[in-house]
């Protein structure tokens, strides 16, 4: 699986929040009509990558990392917003690959909502985390081994914070306010800016101080086992 078969979720949310707002005959349904599609389109992501991943040991992979992940999120679950597990699924993809960032992302809100809430944000949360986790992957693609690598990598986490902040509140919008209009979404994004700020404020935090062992690691890892290197492609070094 490539980066490719991933862009499609960007892509439908865009559509989803533009028919949202022009389309104000339906605007009670676009919440549900929302969820039915990242679910559908969800479960066939992991039906296309379980075809294409056959070996025990990228399947045991992912699993002990979306796990582990999962778990990272519980006990900061009293932290507003500062949440280890988006460095976790961002290392992820950039070690091995978009299709693996992606299920350890979608892995993580899915598992971790066991003990902290399953609700209609669930799909939304799998959804954030899973493109944060190919946004690892791209990341690694343009700035793997640059002079300034380290730095933009911090800059990364910002990101990630604020993009996943964004993505919840399109969920909020859609599910729970009525019209949907820029200036309703716009007043949700300021409710929640210092929430994504603190999230993004962790994110460097974690990539100050472990990223550079934990990238070691799992490349340490991958490279002793073979890990993905049938699935996915040999970044440029």
């Amino acid at each position: 699986m490539s980066v490719k078969d991933f862009l499609i979720l960007p892509f439908l949310i865009l559509i989803i929040v533009l028919s949202a707002i022009y389309a104000p005959l339906l605007s009670s349904w676009w919440g549900l009509i929302s969820l039915i599609f990242l679910i559908l389109v969800i479960f066939q992501l992991f039906l296309y990558y379980e075809r294409k991943v056959t070996g025990s040991k990228e399947v045991a992979t992912i699993s002990v990392l979306g796990a582990f992940s999962a778990a990272s999120r519980i006990p900061f679950a009293a932290i507003p917003s500062v949440q280890p597990c988006t460095f976790l699924i961002l290392i992820t993809g950039y070690v091995f690959g978009p299709a693996a960032g992606f299920m350890v992302g979608a892995e993580t809100a899915l598992l971790s909502n066991f003990f902290l809430g399953q609700g209609p944000w669930t799909p939304w949360q799998m959804v954030a985390w899973g493109l944060i986790g190919v946004l690892g992957w791209f990341f690694r693609k343009i700035a793997e081994g640059r002079k300034y690598e380290y730095y933009l990598f911090l800059i990364l986490g910002i990101i990630a914070g604020y993009l996943y902040g964004i993505i919840m509140n399109i969920s909020y919008w859609l599910l729970y306010m009525d019209p949907h209009t820029v200036a309703g979404f716009l007043y949700v994004e300021s409710l929640s800016f210092w929430f994504d700020t603190l999230h993004a404020a962790g994110n460097v935090i974690f990539i100050d101080l472990f990223s550079t062992r934990a990238i070691k690691i799992l490349k340490s890892f991958k490279l002793r086992f073979g890990l993905f290197n049938k699935n996915e492609a040999p970044s440029a070094s």
